[in-house]
């Protein structure tokens, strides 16, 4: 998509436009499951995450500045939905935890693979979590993701390395 066509889109959402809204959520909606799936660990969190943060974003449309930064201003309060729905998680200590496979392929080879993952992930500080988790499943680039966290670009590319090197080290044992 380019960003002349979901800078159009969002004017006309701001406009009053739901149809255009959907348009958005509809371009964005496997990337923000993908984002919260791996940051909650969990399908129905993500859902819920997901749904509270498009709500949010339906709710605060007119707040967004530039129309283009659509996507990062989506993905900032999907991240703080995420972020407060792991405070309440951990506030609650639910003890209760949802079986491995859920969310997960049915072939075995795919959820070892996804078992593999999430297990690299865990081993992760949150920041670098989300920085891969920005980085990998939704397709940021390293300036996009320190605009999005608050860091210097440099400072992200150095995390991206290292998280990984930590990953890489998880995945080869």
């Amino acid at each position: 998509m380019s960003s002349e066509f979901i800078s159009n889109l969002v004017k006309k959402a701001k406009n009053g436009s739901a149809e255009a809204f959907g348009e958005l959520y509809e371009i964005y909606a496997t990337e923000l499951y993908r984002f919260a799936y791996y940051y909650m660990n969990s399908s129905i969190e993500a859902e819920d995450c997901v749904s509270e943060a498009v709500c949010l974003a339906f709710q605060n449309l007119q707040s967004l500045r530039k129309n283009e930064s659509f996507k990062s201003w989506m993905f900032k309060i999907l991240r703080n939905c995420c972020k407060n729905a792991q405070k309440v998680k951990l506030a609650k200590k639910d003890d209760v935890e949802l079986s491995q496979a859920e969310g997960l392929s049915s072939s075995c080879k795919d959820m070892a693979e996804n078992l593999s993952l999430k297990s690299a992930l865990s081993t992760l500080s949150d920041e670098e979590k989300e920085i891969m988790i920005l980085y990998f499943s939704s397709g940021y680039n390293s300036r996009e993701i320190a605009e999005l966290l608050g860091l210097k670009d440099s400072t992200v590319r150095s995390k991206i390395s290292r998280a990984a090197a930590k990953m890489r080290e998880m995945l080869t044992v």
